[in-house]
């Protein structure tokens, strides 16, 4: 008998998930063996989930267009192009298979020894979700742009790092700054800070970056959403031309650097140091992200591209 006077709150639910997930009980079984309603299992069952007490991982095998790979690969002088079948409206099915595509291309450069830069992004959550290792690696993870107003910790700068970096085993470089400050004048001076200093420098020894591909479609703008710009500043940045941002460095339909002023007091990679990252892996697909990626390709930003069938086409018809 499970007593609920016996087991603080986060074990209560582990036995109860054991019981539902492992043991093949329903939830009237759990009720009588817990001594609470099933209405109450049901909701202590969303909880665990929710705590992470409970991870769910479903290995779907995706399917993959060659063609398609074949034709980014050519047009944009890529070093890959993951592209799979399968684009879906439900944004968080997709995102899950987004990142089971990426985790794939990412997972044959991780080694011991690797210096391997990273942004944030839901993109990114959802890769670092589906990554799995067999041992970890002395890898260094680095955060490459600095974090503003977010919302939510998981897609945040800091949350990507710290959770890339302990599913690798390896050790998180953080860049304790705000993306955007007040004035040029504040880079510099956050600049001459010793942590800061070090991680800027980290950066320009980074051997692969794994970045989202960002867009100033409010509706799937990851600035936007978790809360690191207001509407008017996506709206300013739209004026300038931006269509989409790799490490938060906005480019045009062509891939062409914009909003020179914003950049002067964003703390970020500098476009120079990302170029110069032998591998560039984007993750992005989406009615809302084709003309981002498109720049972002145009552009040079990425090398190695993971997406679906339908962006991929989009792209290839924008030109």
């Amino acid at each position: 008998m499970v007593k609920n006077e016996t087991h603080n709150r986060d074990d209560l639910l582990a036995d109860v998930a054991e019981m539902y997930y492992l043991d093949g009980m329903n939830q009237s079984e759990i009720s009588k063996r817990v001594g609470v309603t099933r209405s109450m299992i049901s909701r202590m069952l969303t909880e665990a989930r929710n705590k992470n007490i409970v991870k769910i991982s479903i290995d779907r095998d995706l399917q993959y267009s060659q063609s398609l790979s074949k034709e980014m690969i050519t047009r944009y002088k890529l070093l890959d192009a993951m592209v799979f079948i399968g684009y879906v409206e439900d944004s968080l099915r997709y995102l899950s298979r987004l990142g089971s595509a990426a985790a794939k291309v990412i997972k044959p450069y991780l080694k011991s020894g690797l210096v391997l830069g990273t942004a944030w992004g839901t993109a990114l959550g959802a890769t670092i979700n589906a990554l799995e290792v067999e041992h970890p690696m002395a890898i260094k993870v680095v955060q490459l742009v600095g974090a503003l107003r977010g919302r939510n910790l998981e897609i945040d700068g800091h949350g990507v790092v710290g959770h890339l970096a302990a599913k690798v085993g390896g050790e998180a470089h953080y860049l304790n700054v705000p993306y955007i400050v007040d004035s040029p004048e504040t880079v510099d001076a956050l600049m001459k800070v010793t942590g800061v200093r070090e991680t800027m420098q980290l950066m320009k020894q980074c051997d692969v970056g794994l970045f989202g591909v960002g867009s100033t479609n409010l509706d799937y703008s990851t600035f936007y959403s978790a809360g690191y710009l207001i509407g008017d500043e996506i709206e300013d940045l739209i004026k300038s031309g931006a269509v989409g941002n790799v490490c938060g460095l906005f480019f045009d339909k062509d891939g062409n650097q914009t909003a020179r002023n914003f950049q002067k007091r964003s703390f970020t990679i500098r476009k120079r140091d990302l170029m110069k990252i032998p591998i560039r892996i984007g993750i992005a697909g989406g009615p809302g992200k084709i003309e981002a990626v498109r720049g972002a390709l145009a552009g040079g930003y990425i090398n190695v591209l993971v997406t679906d069938n339908h962006t991929a086409a989009e792209v290839l018809n924008l030109e």
